[in-house]
């Protein structure tokens, strides 16, 4: 059966027939302890996060039809879901790593039969720290850095020695309450006939908040499976996309390596956007690197190439204007969709992002990123309403400097005050400031309020320097 498929296709591995099968069985014999088993498989199988990955239609009557005895009844479940449990090892790849290594192997200890390190150049305190852990399961071995994130993740694949391979980063470490989940739910795929596809997918929290889950770090090292790709690499069969089934499970990393401090110390984006144009070279038809390229480029990359790549793999006839009906349909369309409406909105291409907004809206109603472009195109229609308005203020101002008809104040002042509140708002803050200090010399503001509701625009203006 292909890999690819996305659903197991095991009645052992629904949670749908699992109940039913509980339910049958305790109709027709009563309790027994078996039964436990087939309930602990069902709060396992729980850790699955999409639901579509544990249903299957083909549910064979033989497996309701409990005509038969006790004993056999318990010999079939234990055959089908007794799980032998199968060692693990750990693989970390390192270099100057001191602010967080420690932290990584504490988080991990328990779970390892081994724990396999690759350092490709540390010279900072790391492999000290390593040696301080005085942890017999630790394996150190090194490997010259070839700006290729697969090359050391398939070596370590090459220097473990147990079935199932757990990869983690050094910046990231598992959270302690997901300790159980992850060897539970590793081994209940130990006897899937599907088992040399099947990647399975962490949680990945952000310090930021944002989780990912489509990152495969889980797999066994006999389905051969190896990482292609020399940044944002992918498990592979063969060195065929998509050739694994990434299933995400309920299993939460913890992640702080994208921090500003930490990124700026490493230069993590320039190395990234560097190897993410190679492999745009490698697989030009793969939309993978292509999103992820202008993803980490978005900011550096000419808003051209940014906008002819997005299309070139998001139209079916790159004749025909983009709509829902002359799209592309994998898995980085929405992606793809997101960066051209960031780019549009960036480039105050209104008519375009506003359509960008349409087809998202159409294809997932009322989304985040939906939601977040329609109301970053209103609020930057807005700023360009507010400068618009502050030009004509100005030019009002320049011309009426003087009206001895005015009930507010003769000299204008009124008018400097929508000067500085628009000025403000458009962050000419230190021309702000002028007209403020300006109007508060002049006693303008206690006139014109008689209360401090102008106090807080005050308060932040402080600091700027004229």
């Amino acid at each position: 059966m292909d890999g690819t498929n996305k659903r197991l296709e095991d009645k052992w591995f629904d949670i749908n027939f699992l109940e039913m099968y509980t339910r049958s069985c305790l109709k027709t014999f009563g309790y027994f302890d078996e039964i436990l088993i087939v309930k602990k498989r069902i709060e396992v199988l729980k850790n699955v996060l999409e639901k579509q990955y544990l249903s299957t239609n083909d549910y064979a009557e033989e497996f309701f039809e409990l005509n038969t005895t006790l004993e056999s009844i318990k010999e079939y479940i234990k055959l089908n879901l007794v799980i032998e449990k199968e060692p693990i090892s750990i693989c970390i790849m390192v270099k100057n790593e001191e602010r967080c290594i420690k932290r990584c192997i504490d988080s991990v200890e328990i779970l390892a039969e081994e724990i396999i390190i690759i350092d490709t150049g540390s010279t900072d305190n790391t492999i000290n720290i390593i040696e301080e852990c005085a942890n017999d399961k630790i394996k150190v071995f090194s490997k010259e850095w070839r700006n290729d994130f697969s090359e050391i993740r398939n070596y370590a694949i090459e220097k473990a020695s147990s079935e199932w391979l757990v990869f983690i980063d050094a910046d990231e470490y598992l959270d302690e309450a997901s300790v159980l989940n992850l060897l539970s739910t590793l081994n209940i795929f130990n006897n899937h006939k599907l088992k040399d596809s099947i990647v399975l997918c962490p949680m990945i929290n952000e310090a930021n908040n944002t989780i990912h889950f489509r990152t495969g770090k889980f797999f066994r090292k006999d389905s051969g499976i190896k990482f292609f790709g020399t940044c944002h690499e992918e498990p592979r069969i063969k060195g065929m996309p998509n050739s694994t089934l990434l299933i995400p499970i309920k299993v939460d990393y913890l992640h702080d390596g994208y921090l500003a401090k930490v990124q700026s110390n490493k230069d993590k984006k320039t190395r990234n956007i560097e190897l993410l144009e190679g492999m745009v070279e490698l697989e030009p038809d793969n939309p993978r690197w292509a999103y992820m390229f202008v993803r980490d480029g978005f900011a550096i990359l000419d808003n051209e190439y940014i906008e002819k790549t997005c299309l070139r793999f998001l139209l079916l006839d790159k004749n025909v204007r983009i709509c829902v009906n002359n799209l592309q349909n994998h898995k980085f369309t929405l992606s793809l969709l997101t960066i051209l409406g960031r780019l549009y909105l960036r480039e105050c291409e209104f008519e375009k992002s506003n359509l960008i907004i349409r087809i998202l809206d159409e294809l997932i109603p009322n989304s985040l990123d939906g939601k977040f472009l329609a109301f970053m195109e209103r609020f930057s229609k807005l700023k360009i309403e507010i400068n618009t308005l502050l030009t004509e203020v100005i030019e009002y101002r320049r011309n009426h400097e003087v009206d001895e008809t005015s009930l507010i104040n003769t000299q204008g002042y009124h008018i400097d005050y929508v000067l500085s509140i628009l000025l403000f708002e458009t962050g000419n803050y230190a021309q702000s400031k002028k007209y403020f200090d300006f109007l508060q010399e002049n006693h303008f503001l206690e006139e014109l309020f008689q209360d401090s509701s102008y106090s807080i625009i005050l308060k932040m203006l402080e600091s700027v320097e004229d």
